[in-house]
């Protein structure tokens, strides 16, 4: 499976006008690799699980959506603290559900990162 740019601007309802492909690729290439930094998964956005994508694709929509809004994300740790911005109710419950979707599957799949002395 891959993941697109169609597949992340649908997560929030935005279109190719909204935001460009390339821009798009750019959130997919960073939510993967932050996502592969949690967990310790080796992550390719081109080939990659139905459950893998869906988590990028979610974290990738986050990164867009700020983007779009000129919004900031103010508080964000190594564990996706919260999203603190003005919009309408309905898009931060959306918002809120996407973060909550990553936040489990990190959570899900977190590897022990064991040091070799």
């Amino acid at each position: 499976m891959s993941v697109s740019a169609d597949r992340v601007r649908l997560r929030l309802g935005l279109t190719a006008n909204d935001i460009a492909d390339a821009e798009v690729a750019t959130f997919i290439g960073e939510a993967a690799g932050y996502l592969a930094n949690q967990t310790g998964l080796a992550l390719d956005p081109e080939n990659c699980s139905e459950d893998q994508a869906k988590a990028i694709a979610d974290l990738a929509a986050i990164y867009a959506y700020l983007r779009v809004t000129g919004a900031q994300p103010t508080g964000w740790t190594a564990n996706i603290g919260e999203l603190v911005f003005s919009g309408s109710p309905a898009k931060i419950a959306q918002l809120e559900f996407l973060r909550n979707q990553v936040l489990d599957w990190i959570s899900r799949n977190k590897r022990a990162k064991v040091a070799i002395a």
